[in-house]
């Protein structure tokens, strides 16, 4: 029988170096699905990212990603494989034009079809010959997602994607997240719960480096009552 989830994070504990971060964090992920997970600063989620991506090898736990596991795999292997993740600094190259940002991902990827990108972001397409240091940060923002959904990729980690966003952008992020997940499943982190409450069909809350709630009741997520967890 195929499995009904293409991600498994399984009791995944984290530290960085003698300071302990994640304590026995687990979640699953569908296919298509989009689920957030929520907390407050210093509440562990990017490091759950990380170890996800295996950008950060747990100290224990194990992720399985389409059936097999990962964790310990190198970061690029893990990404050509179709699950990647999104920084939060909004870190495109600074020197180079927004074309040869996609040109780099591109030669990663053998992905050199750019229409996907415009269907979703069709201010890159204006922006091309513009320098990445001279973008706004939602621009930014819209570069780093376009670059990560060449290659077709299954599974996008996005961590704190809204954060100094203007609402206007965060409500066009919104609708874009929720067209990306017809072909790719989503796992957000973010702390706008307004903007969690539109796109995410599952939350999981994180409170010091431990799940506490997980949601999946429609109401209660549009409500965002959740917060009281938090």
């Amino acid at each position: 029988m195929e499995d009904a989830f293409i991600l498994k994070v399984n009791d995944i504990s984290a530290s960085y170096g003698q300071s302990k971060v994640l304590f026995g964090v687990s979640f699953n992920l569908g296919p298509h699905e989009r689920i957030a997970i929520v907390g407050r600063n210093g509440a562990g989620k990017t490091t759950l990212l990380k170890c996800v991506a295996a950008l950060l090898k747990p100290t224990s736990g194990f992720v399985v990603y389409e059936g097999e596991e990962i964790t310990g795999r190198k970061p690029f292997e893990v990404a050509r494989a179709g699950l990647k993740y999104v920084h939060q600094d909004k870190g495109v190259f600074q020197d180079l034009t927004v074309r040869e940002n996609l040109k780099l991902s591109s030669y990663a990827t053998g992905d050199y079809d750019w229409s996907k990108v415009f269907k979703y972001f069709p201010k890159l397409k204006i922006l091309l010959d513009k320098k990445g240091a001279g973008l706004s940060g939602g621009e930014k923002q819209m570069l780093m997602i376009g670059r990560a959904i060449l290659g077709s990729p299954k599974v996008l980690l996005l961590d704190e994607p809204t954060e100094g966003l203007a609402p206007g952008i965060v409500s066009d992020l919104a609708t874009v997240f929720c067209e990306l997940s017809e072909n790719t499943a989503l796992v957000i982190v973010d702390q706008n719960l307004s903007f969690i409450s539109k796109i995410a069909q599952r939350v999981y809350g994180i409170k010091e480096g431990k799940m506490v709630v997980e949601i999946s009741d429609t109401q209660e997520i549009q409500q965002a009552s959740y917060s009281r967890f938090l």
